[in-house]
């Protein structure tokens, strides 16, 4: 990528209250958005599944695994992360992934459950404010040894959005 050249951090302790400030100011500043993502991630939070892939000719059966969601952080903070609101995110994911998925690849599993978060906002997560949006969700499928073929390793199924100055040269 190219761009300005991201400020150095400050060194700490400061000489002065100079300093400091000057260091508070450039931390504050509005990140250089051609060269810094910041991003909230969020999981892993732990589900089960049951999918039937008939593009593969597979029958219905089941997985372990977890979803984790990356937020893009907007503001000065982003995705408010704390016990009450990751405990919203996670019972949303539990109700998404509680009936079975019909004619689904793992890959569309991992593309509907980012639709259905794209633009989520649970109660829980109001009073807390920030500014982000979804970013990407990752789905981790858990493999076990079965009559299907599956291997014991984990496969990630990842879905993500661009952000738009990747799109430049």
């Amino acid at each position: 990528m190219s761009g300005t050249p991201t400020p150095q951090p400050c060194e700490i302790p400061h000489a002065t209250r100079q300093e400091e400030e000057e260091c508070e100011r450039r931390r504050l500043a509005a990140p250089d958005t051609t060269t810094l993502i910041r991003t909230v991630t969020v999981g892993p939070i732990g589900i089960f599944f049951t999918n039937v892939n008939r593009a593969m000719g597979l029958r219905a059966h089941s997985h372990t695994g977890a979803v984790t969601v990356v937020y893009d952080t907007i503001g000065r903070h982003g995705y408010p992360s704390f016990a009450e609101t990751n405990a919203a995110l996670e019972r949303r994911i539990h109700e998404l992934t509680r009936a079975v998925f019909k004619d689904a690849t793992n890959e569309d599993i991992a593309d509907r459950l980012f639709a259905h978060l794209d633009g989520y906002t649970a109660p829980e997560w109001e009073s807390w404010g920030g500014a982000y949006n979804l970013r990407a969700v990752h789905l981790d499928v858990i493999g076990v040894r079965d009559a299907i073929g599956h291997d014991t390793g984990t496969t990630r199924y990842t879905v993500a959005r661009t952000h738009p100055q990747e799109h430049q040269s």
